[in-house]
């Protein structure tokens, strides 16, 4: 019987152990629906040198974003001017509307009306320059100079160099006597670090006139130069972004003097309630989601006790779950944040306030949505008395995922691979917001993608101090843009 029982054992392990093994050698993602035809990009004759200069020209008008009536709007107006004039042969072929004043929609027109156009989309504004961070700045973050190979200062990466790539390549183009057949538009948008509300505007008026775009395309994600899951560069394209919204935390207690306080305060039920919801459970899982897409693409380039891990999360999840709960970037991409980020109550130190307030902001996946997420924040502090939550402003879902067998993501995959020779090209999430959300209506699928290698100083940079981008990144863009142009509207 002994020996029946082992013998018994045995044969599961072996049967568990080739399934595992089966499950892991096909771990992979699925070949894309069809091969994309595109152009050879080093076919383009970009002057790299005169770009770069007109881009440093670019950097140097200081379009930060503007809140109410705060922000150089003289800078963004000088700005439209100089573009008008810098790209005269794009300017002549295409219809330019302003739209909330300062955002610009440009529409060149295709032959063949039927076909859905190609959506490009970027922004002009960039985040302000904090005073105390200027002594940090190699060379002063609106110069444009142009040194050690790259083009410095604040927008290099975000997003200028999105903006006049764009322009590059159409002028390019339009130059060389190409029309489009697919209509191509582009939106800048001037208020994307501050929501957007130029590209609500822009995607609104799109919608109202019935246009939907074979897609979109923004910025949001890049090529990484070392990928933390194959220490190797990685290609990602944006297929989601993830949503946002801040919790308002409200919690009441008896004013009065600090020498006879109450057995609970507002600021200690607020203590409490913060931590419940901080701490509430959240879903992390791999799914079916842009983490597994991701690491299904990669899977060739990971290790095998990696691949064997990832591949039988159903066997492997409390290690995968103890492996990744120290990683923020992993914790960031498989599910919802919750990050107390401000709080507020009291004016003195022997004083017991009668409110306190604390904000906490939640960065929202795709599985999850604001109304549930409310629900289960108010569901964990329901018996501490005295509390309330409720949304600080209305919140935002993530966007719908993209898919990844589309004839325009293949496109575009394929023109990173081009762009980026060598390097796996894999769909992700995007934990950020950028402008692309605002175009869900208007295009069938919405993606985030910059054809850049960016490695962690790169990275630090946006939003950061010395903010620069290299020439070779930025010709590289060029010709991005224009292959994508011409093998998908021309």
């Amino acid at each position: 019987m002994v020996r029946l029982i082992i013998g018994a054992i045995a044969l599961a392990l072996a049967a568990l152990a080739g399934f595992v093994g089966y499950r892991a050698s096909t771990f992979t993602a699925p070949p894309p629906p069809a091969e994309a035809a595109i152009p050879d990009l080093n076919s383009y004759a970009v002057n790299a040198d005169a770009a770069a200069a007109r881009l440093s020209q670019a950097i140097r008008f200081r379009t930060v974003s503007l809140v109410g009536d705060t922000g150089e709007r003289d800078q963004f107006e000088q700005f439209h001017t100089w573009m008008r004039e810098t790209y005269p042969a794009f300017h002549a072929v295409a219809r330019l509307e302003p739209v909330n004043e300062l955002s610009l929609l440009y529409t060149w027109e295709g032959s063949d009306p039927a076909q859905p156009p190609l959506l490009l989309l970027a922004h002009q504004d960039t985040v302000p320059v904090p005073q105390d961070t200027r002594a940090q700045w190699r060379i002063d973050p609106f110069a444009g100079v142009i040194a050690d190979g790259s083009v410095w200062g604040r927008g290099a990466i975000d997003d200028k160099a999105s903006v006049i790539a764009i322009l590059e390549a159409v002028e390019l183009l339009a130059a060389s006597g190409k029309r489009p057949t697919r209509t191509v538009i582009l939106a800048f948008g001037h208020d994307e670090e501050v929501m957007g509300a130029g590209a609500a505007a822009m995607a609104g008026l799109l919608q109202q006139r019935g246009v939907r775009a074979w897609f979109a395309l923004d910025e949001g994600m890049a090529t990484v130069a070392r990928h933390p899951l194959t220490d190797r560069p990685a290609s990602l394209i944006g297929i989601s972004e993830k949503g946002f919204g801040t919790l308002r935390i409200t919690a009441v207690g008896q004013p009065g003097h600090s020498s006879m306080p109450p057995r609970e305060t507002a600021v200690s039920r607020l203590a409490l309630a913060v931590t419940a919801i901080h701490d509430m459970p959240i879903d992390r899982s791999l799914g079916n989601g842009p983490g597994m897409m991701m690491m299904r693409a990669l899977a060739p380039d990971l290790s095998p006790v990696t691949r064997t891990a990832l591949s039988n999360e159903w066997l492997f999840a409390p290690l995968l779950r103890v492996q990744l709960a120290d990683n923020p970037a992993a914790q960031a991409l498989l599910g919802t944040t919750v990050a107390p980020t401000m709080t507020q109550g009291g004016s003195r130190p022997n004083v017991l306030p009668a409110e306190a307030t604390a904000r906490i902001n939640l960065r929202i996946h795709p599985r999850d949505n604001a109304a549930d997420l409310l629900a289960r924040a108010q569901g964990a502090v329901s018996e501490i008395e005295g509390v309330s939550v409720d949304w600080d402003e209305p919140p935002n879902d993530a966007s719908p995922v993209s898919s990844v067998e589309s004839s325009s993501y293949a496109l575009i995959a394929a023109l990173a691979g081009a762009a980026v020779p060598d390097t796996p090209v894999a769909p992700s999430l995007v934990l950020g917001a950028t402008d692309a959300r605002h175009y869900v209506g208007v295009a069938e699928n919405v993606y985030r993608y910059q054809p850049i290698i960016l490695t962690e100083e790169d990275l630090e940079g946006i939003h950061g101090v010395n903010e620069h981008i290299s020439v070779e990144n930025f010709t590289r863009m060029v010709r991005f843009y224009a292959g994508l142009i011409e093998a998908g509207a021309m």
